[in-house]
């Protein structure tokens, strides 16, 4: 039996451009065209790729804060889009995020006793005294003591603020935690912090995690999977150890090259033609082809079907389809 507790199936989002005084559809921008992938239970699934190669807006369809334009979502089996009532409410809670700014996904009017306490009055039954031991419980889990209950978002640091923001997080025990840029905005020393904490939380809650990051450095250290994006199509996707040990497609080892690692094989710099085409008019065939070093005739002509390099490791490429 699937352990998927996500199953996402040819996801597309199209965001419609509209001109005129009546609002005509003139074209639409294609952020998320056809992506399938599948989060199982206890697994940290990385969404890696440049900016605009759709990562954000696939979270944000996962959760509901963007209605996805055709494709299926199912959460432990059952299709999302269809939940209302209590159903809606129960996905809500097993499915939380983290944001890449804490400063501005903290209310700066509210305490931190309030931030922690908001959504557990809203869905758990607790008295007073329990309310209170539950919040310090909570920042106990994330390492702040009891003293930070009574503080306020611009008393925190950075790092401290990130802390506040996974404790609300988990707070309804959700099963499934949305990671967008989680250390992005802190100090090299702290997202180390933050990164081992998380790695902490997922073994003691059994958390699934999908990380969504720029930080080509992280995903090694705490990926099960990666998924690698590119104008709103997977490229590449498969176990963590066998992407970075044997990327094969060409945009993968292009953003594998510029890792700063003395560990990575790769010697040499790879360095991309161009900038990325735009998503309203994505080029025809592999939507790479126009930056590919390898690009022969049929990728600009026909779209790339899978290639199985192994059970777990797939690639869109028809470099490794020709051979």
């Amino acid at each position: 039996m699937s352990t998927a507790l996500l199953k996402i199936e040819n996801l597309k989002k199209y965001f419609p451009i509209k001109v005129g005084l009546f609002g005509k559809i003139a074209g639409y921008v294609k952020a998320v065209d056809r992506v399938s992938l599948n989060i199982d239970s206890r697994e940290v699934v990385s969404l890696v790729g440049e900016s605009g190669s759709g990562k954000t807006t696939i979270a944000k369809c996962i959760l509901l804060l963007e209605k996805p334009t055709d494709g299926r979502m199912l959460y432990k089996g059952e299709d999302i889009i269809l939940f209302r009532g209590e159903k809606l409410r129960e996905y809500r809670r097993g499915v939380q995020a983290v944001f890449q700014n804490p400063f501005l996904s903290l209310d700066p009017r509210m305490s931190v006793f309030e931030i922690l306490s908001e959504p557990v009055k809203n869905n758990l039954n607790l008295s007073k005294m329990e309310l209170h031991e539950y919040m310090l419980k909570l920042l106990e889990m994330v390492g702040l003591d009891g003293s930070f209950l009574e503080k306020y978002p611009h008393e925190l640091s950075g790092g401290q603020a990130q802390r506040v923001a996974i404790a609300r997080a988990i707070s309804l025990k959700p099963k499934l935690l949305i990671l967008d840029e989680p250390t992005s905005a802190l100090d090299v020393s702290v997202q180390a912090q933050i990164l081992n904490l998380l790695a902490d939380l997922k073994n003691e809650l059994g958390l699934s995690y999908l990380l969504i990051t720029h930080d080509l450095s992280i995903v090694r250290y705490i990926s099960d999977r990666i998924i690698v994006m590119y104008l709103g199509r997977v490229m590449e996707a498969g176990l963590s150890e066998e992407i970075f040990n044997e990327p094969l497609h060409p945009y993968t080892q292009a953003l594998f090259s510029s890792i700063p690692d003395p560990y990575y094989r790769e010697p040499k710099r790879i360095s991309l033609r161009g900038e990325p085409p735009s998503p309203i008019n994505p080029p025809p065939g592999c939507r790479f082809h126009t930056r590919c070093p390898h690009a022969v005739e049929i990728c600009g002509r026909k779209e790339p079907l899978e290639y199985e390099a192994s059970k777990t490791h797939k690639v869109y490429c028809w470099l490794h389809l020709e051979k």
